[in-house]
C-alpha cells in the first residue's frame, strides 16, 4: 500500500474470506495507523492473485489481469474496482492486485445463471462503446504506444491456451460432458472449430482494433446502486469491438430475448460508438461480424474447466451460444473447409 500511500502503516489485518477460483481473492480487514487512517483507505479490501495448485499455468492471465489495473484502468474509462496497488514477480507465475472490495459498497453482482434483459446489456453497450470509441483504431496499439504491450486475442498466451484444448481426447472429453449434449452434434466438429478459430485470428488482424475487457460475460460484471455497469477481472485485449459485444450479448441474454432484441441491442450498440466521434461500421458489416464472433464464445464455455466455472455455468453458457451459432447459421460464416 506504501507505493501509493508513502508512509502508512497498518496495525492490524484479518482474513476474513478466501474464495478459491482461476485466482484466489482474499478477502481482509485492514485497521490503519493514523496516517493511514487520514490517506482515507477503505476497512475491507480484496487481495487477488495465483494461489492454487493450477496457478503456475496461468501466470501470463494473471500478468495480464495486473496489468489492466496499473497500466490501463489510469487511462481508459471503464468502471472497475478502486485498485491499490499492482504488481508481479518476474521470476515466477505470481501477480498481485489489491483492491476494493465491492460488497463494502453494495454494488449488485450479475450471475451467469440469469439472463439480463434487453434493457440492462443495453446500457452496457453504452458503457462498452464508450471505453471501445476511447481507443479505437488507436496509435496507443503501435511501438511505443501506452498500449503496446496488449496483444490480440487470437494470438500469443491466447493461442496457446485454444490449442491445449483443441487436441482431439481433449475436446472429446468436454463434447461428451453436460454441456456437450446442450449443443447440437452440428457443433461438435473439432476440425470446423480449429479452423474457425483460426479464420477470426486472421479477421481480427485485418480490421480496426480497440481495447477490450476480454471477458464480459456476467461472473465479471457488475451493477453500482444506481444502475451503472462495472466490470472486474478483466482479461484485456486488442480486438475488433464486435469480439467483445458479441461475448457479451449471447451470454447476457436469454435465447428467446436475443432472438427478439439482437438486432435492436446491435444499432444501439453503433448509435453509441458514433455519439462517441467512432466511424461506426455499418449495419450489415457489423451484423456478419456478430454472427462470425459466436464461435468463439462457444469455443470458450465449451472446454472451459470446471475449477473456473461450474458444469451449470458452463453449460448455461454453450447452450446460449450453441442456439445462436444454429439461429444465425456461423458455421457458414466462419471454418468453412477448403
Amino acid at each position: 500500500l506504501r507505493e501509493r500511500h508513502p508512509g502508512i502503516g497498518l496495525d492490524d489485518l484479518e482474513i476474513v474470506e478466501v474464495m478459491p477460483g482461476t485466482s484466489t481473492k482474499v478477502a481482509v480487514r485492514v485497521a490503519y495507523d493514523a496516517a493511514g487512517r487520514a490517506a482515507g483507505l477503505p476497512e475491507r479490501l480484496v487481495v487477488k492473485g495465483g494461489l492454487e495448485a493450477h496457478s503456475p499455468a496461468l501466470g501470463p492471465m494473471y500478468f495480464n489481469e495486473m496489468r489492466f489495473y496499473r497500466d490501463v484502468q489510469p487511462h481508459v474509462a471503464i468502471n472497475s474496482p478502486a485498485c491499490f496497488y499492482a504488481g508481479n514477480d518476474p521470476s515466477s507465475h505470481q501477480s498481485i492486485v489489491v483492491m476494493e472490495d465491492l460488497r463494502a459498497r453494495g454494488v449488485r453482482f450479475c450471475a451467469a445463471l440469469e439472463p439480463q434483459a434487453p434493457e440492462t446489456v443495453a446500457r452496457r453497450l453504452d458503457a462498452m462503446a464508450r471505453y471501445h470509441a476511447q481507443t479505437w483504431d488507436s496509435s496507443a496499439f503501435r511501438v511505443g504506444g501506452t498500449f503496446d504491450w496488449v496483444g490480440g486475442r487470437h494470438e500469443g498466451w491466447s493461442v496457446t491456451y485454444q490449442e491445449r484444448y483443441l487436441v482431439p481426447d481433449v475436446w472429446a472429453h468436454y463434447v461428451a460432458s453436460p454441456r456437450g449434449t446442450a449443443v447440437s452434434r452440428v457443433l461438435h466438429d473439432r476440425d470446423w472449430m480449429c479452423r474457425a478459430l483460426a479464420d477470426l485470428g486472421r479477421l481480427h488482424r485485418e480490421s480496426p482494433a480497440c481495447l477490450c475487457h476480454g471477458d464480459t460475460h456476467l461472473g465479471n460484471l457488475y451493477e453500482d446502486a444506481d444502475g451503472s455497469p462495472g466490470f472486474f477481472d478483466a482479461q484485456v485485449a486488442r480486438a475488433p469491438a464486435l469480439f467483445e459485444v458479441t461475448y457479451h450479448m449471447v451470454a447476457a441474454l436469454d435465447v428467446v430475448d436475443r432472438r427478439r432484441a439482437e438486432r435492436e441491442l446491435l444499432r444501439h450498440y453503433l448509435a453509441a460508438l458514433a455519439a462517441h466521434g467512432v466511424a461506426a461500421p455499418t449495419f450489415d458489416t457489423a451484423w456478419d461480424a456478430y454472427r462470425r464472433e459466436i464461435a468463439y464464445g462457444l469455443f470458450i464455455f465449451m472446454i472451459n474447466e470446471t475449477r473456473f466455472q461450474t458444469e451449470a455455468v458452463n453449460t448455461a453458457y454453450s447452450a446460449r451460444f450453441g442456439a445462436a451459432a444454429l439461429d444465425l447459421d456461423t458455421v457458414a460464416l466462419v471454418g468453412a473447409a477448403t
